[in-house]
């Protein structure tokens, strides 16, 4: 409720007084200057007509004195119109210009004198020339009247003043009659409503409303009046539905609140002060402390890491700008007792009870972060050593090369290639081989530095990314020739695996890079070009990469060309080579690939296998072999030659049988080509299952549920091997030819033979002597225990048409 009365001198009738006062003065003093300003006009045009009469009344008498030169006529007309009281000066001149007669008044001060001043002159000067026409020869003389127009003026300054004081009288009591109507009509009707106003509760109105008196009902006051009821009815009605919106939002608050306070989330509101307006109990809990003593604290006084809070500073003050939603992916933050975890932010702009704010609310990310960390080690890290594995070399890689250029200066690429590995691996196994590499990735880590990177690619072969930024190639090729004779110091000596005193060697590849144009695919291979050029001049040494080198690479890039043409233009050609049983009788092929070179005619698998397996091209090679495949058996069965029990053998390499898809690729050419996935034998290399045998059985066991067959091909390789039979789920074991071709020669193949075959069979495997060149060779290899047989002596491989003629010749 408004109690206090205006002050007097703002009282509404006051003002009003006052302005009409002010009004009616200045319209006043407007209307009487220009009425003043008129006869001031009027009064001077009269004075002028005047004087001008008194000339020519004075002229006559004044000319004759002039041409007679009569001083007493003279002065008698001077006398004369100085009896005018507004003439100052009367002065006769004769032709000659002397003076005949001549007065002037004494110098009256009067109290307009200032007034006169400025609005005219104080006295003004009329000349009359004198000359009667029988005088006309002779020059005229002057009558000089001078006016003093101070007294001339003094009417006009009387009339003036009554005008001016009339006028003020005039407005003052204008101004006491209208205060006082507009005090009885407007203001007094106008303070009752105002004390009705200031009186009046809405809240507690118990029907009292505003009122004017009775004459004003239907006036304007009247419609105030009105309008301010239905106003005050609105308001209450509004209050009323407020208090019910009230209890509205502070139940739905109060339930928020429960809602907020159960997310596992951290929410907090922060005004543009970086002040918490309100939060949850995750916050308090994460702060320890409670809720009221955070809130309308800044983050900072509680939060000991201030680069935290500028980050979250900025996150804020970013929302503000753009009034958009923002999301941070990850935010480290720190907990009171120092422990670090991850955060995801998502803030978005909000009013807060019609104040500007930020809603921050932050998911805790930790335990997923440490997943992705470790999934993303386990992507871009060898599992067995530990070390970078060939993405990560990547990106270092195209890092470097890119600081090089930017910066114009050299790093090195080394490419290892560990000698006799392979003797250790297949002699001593696999479980050997694998601390062997572990025992060498340390001595290559011991022997660079922090900033450099070592990778192993896979198998035996290691990568060196060497960070010098030399701005001078020389020397990077001096400090790389002291690192590899280092290194290939400490390789050389022996190193102890369980007991046994292992000597391995290196062979190095070394590239010193950028080399212009030329990408990290180029500089690895360039590398591996080094390399085995090392190892062509008798291993344990190192190379540095030269241009004279590429005639290598450009024989391989040429070679993938073709074979890309080749694949395009269906250029390869399968020769079919049977397998027969101890009867003799054929119980299946293998499908060995041809390439028809349209220049060099056929050419076997040895002279361009190597270079699709480095070209990756091996993968889409070997999926058209697949296919083929089951299109050539489901023509063998339309044209009655295939039969029942026979299967069709089929190379798998390592790179397609590492190939995600893999599983679904085989058994979609399977049977899109009309073969039965019964019909079908895959042979892989004894290194590629046990390489990675853990992955190998998994693969394996997928392929032997689709009833594909599985045989291991080479296979003989050491006793060590032997112990992966029982782990591994495959149908056959098909020894390597190399000891099929030394069985009837007096060396230990006839007992590893005999070893595979005895185990084979304990394990319910078939086996396969694979090679049979000979009489001799067949007859051992049966007597071993051998169940099946493939080689020259029993069939050259053939094509399809003539192996499918010379058969059913046979009566097959």
């Amino acid at each position: 409720m408004i109690h206090n009365s205006p002050h007097v001198k703002n009282k509404l009738a006051i003002k009003l007084a006052q302005y009409t006062v002010l009004l009616a003065f200045a319209i006043g003093f407007i209307l009487s200057s220009i009425q003043v300003f008129e006869d001031y006009q009027e009064q001077d045009s009269h004075l002028d007509q005047t004087i001008v009469d008194i000339l020519d009344a004075s002229k006559p008498p004044a000319t004759r004195a002039v041409h007679t030169l009569d001083q007493a006529l003279a002065q008698e007309v001077v006398y004369g119109l100085m009896k005018y009281h507004f003439i100052h000066k009367v002065q006769i001149k004769d032709e000659l210009g002397g003076v005949l007669a001549e007065q002037e008044a004494a110098v009256v001060v009067s109290k307009t004198k200032w007034l006169t001043e400025a609005i005219a002159v104080k006295h003004k000067e009329y000349t009359l020339d004198l000359q009667a026409p029988e005088f006309a020869k002779i020059g005229p003389g002057r009558l000089l009247v001078v006016v003093d127009q101070d007294h001339a003026l003094q009417p006009f300054f009387d009339r003036a003043i009554t005008i001016f004081i009339s006028g003020v009288v005039r407005n003052v009591l204008l101004a006491i009659c209208l205060v006082f109507l507009f005090y009885t009509v407007v203001t007094k009707p106008l303070a009752l409503l105002a004390k009705q106003f200031a009186e009046l509760n809405l809240e507690k109105s118990e029907g009292k409303y505003l009122h004017v008196p009775k004459p004003h009902q239907d006036t304007e006051l009247g419609q105030l009046s009105k309008a301010g009821n239905d106003f005050i009815l609105t308001v209450q009605k509004l209050l009323s539905e407020n208090k019910q919106h009230h209890l509205a939002m502070t139940q739905s608050e109060q339930l928020l609140n429960q809602l907020i306070n159960q997310v596992p989330q951290l929410i907090v509101a922060l005004n543009q002060k970086g002040h918490i307006l309100f939060c949850n109990h995750q916050v308090a809990e994460f702060y320890d402390v409670t809720i009221p003593s955070i809130v309308g604290s800044s983050v900072s006084m509680f939060h000991r890491h201030s680069d935290e809070v500028e980050q979250l500073d900025l996150i804020r003050h970013s929302v503000e700008r753009s009034a958009e939603p923002l999301d941070v992916n990850e935010l480290l933050w720190s907990r009171p007792d120092g422990e670090q975890l991850y955060f995801s932010i998502q803030a978005a702009p909000f009013e807060y009870f019609s104040e500007p704010a930020t809603l921050v609310v932050a998911t805790d990310i930790t335990q997923q972060k440490v997943a992705q960390d470790h999934i993303s080690h386990i992507a871009n890290h060898d599992s067995l050593t530990g070390l970078p594995n060939r993405t990560l070399l990547n990106d270092r890689l195209s890092q470097s090369l890119l600081s090089c250029k930017r910066k114009g200066a050299y790093n090195a690429l080394l490419f290892i290639d560990l000698d006799h590995f392979k003797t250790i691996n297949d002699s001593l196994g696999h479980g050997v081989g694998d601390l062997l590499l572990k025992k060498v990735a340390k001595i290559l880590i011991s022997q660079v530095r922090s900033n450099d990177t070592v990778a192993r690619l896979g198998g035996d072969e290691f990568v060196v990314l060497l960070d010098f930024f030399y701005n001078s190639e020389e020397r990077v090729k001096r400090d790389v020739e002291l690192i590899c004779d280092k290194l290939l110091e400490t390789l050389s000596q022996p190193i102890e695996i369980k007991q046994h005193q292992l000597r391995i060697g290196a062979s190095i590849g070394v590239v010193i890079f950028p080399i212009v144009g030329q990408s990290i695919d180029d500089l690895m291979r360039f590398a591996d070009t080094a390399m085995y050029h090392a190892k062509e001049n008798g291993r344990n040494g190192y190379a540095f990469y030269h241009r004279s080198m590429s005639m290598a690479v450009e024989k391989q890039q040429n070679m993938e060309n073709e074979l890309h043409r080749a694949l395009a233009q269906e250029e390869f050609r399968i020769h079919y080579q049977p397998l027969v049983n101890v009867t003799g009788a054929v119980v299946g092929f293998e499908a060995l690939i041809r390439w028809q070179h349209p220049e060099k005619g056929l050419l076997l698998p040895v002279e361009f296998i190597p270079s699709l397996e480095v070209s990756g091209m091996i993968v889409p090679v070997s999926n058209w072999l697949l296919a083929k495949c089951s299109h050539q058996i489901a023509e063998w069965k339309t044209a009655g030659f295939w039969q029942d029990g026979w299967y069709l053998s089929i190379n798998i390499s390592p790179l397609q049988f590492y190939q995600a898809d893999m599983i679904h690729t085989l058994q979609q050419a399977i049977l899109d080509g009309g073969a039965e996935l019964t019909d079908i034998c895959l042979e892989i290399t004894e290194t590629v299952a046990v390489e990675n045998i853990e992955f190998a059985k998994s693969r394996l066991q997928s392929i032997r549920e689709l009833g594909v067959i599985i045989a291991l091909d080479d296979f003989g390789t050491g006793y060590s091997s032997l112990g992966y039979l029982k782990d591994l789920p495959i149908n056959i074991v098909k020894i390597d030819r190399s000891f099929i071709q030394e069985l009837g020669a007096k060396n230990n193949s006839r007992s590893i033979v005999e070893a595979v075959a005895s185990i084979a069979q304990a394990y319910d495997l078939k086996v396969i002597a694979e090679g049979v060149e000979t009489k001799e060779q067949l007859a051992i290899a049966h007597e071993i225990g051998c169940h099946m047989f493939q080689g020259f002596y029993i069939e050259r491989p053939q094509e399809p048409k003539q192996l499918q003629g010379d058969y059913l010749s046979k009566g097959l």
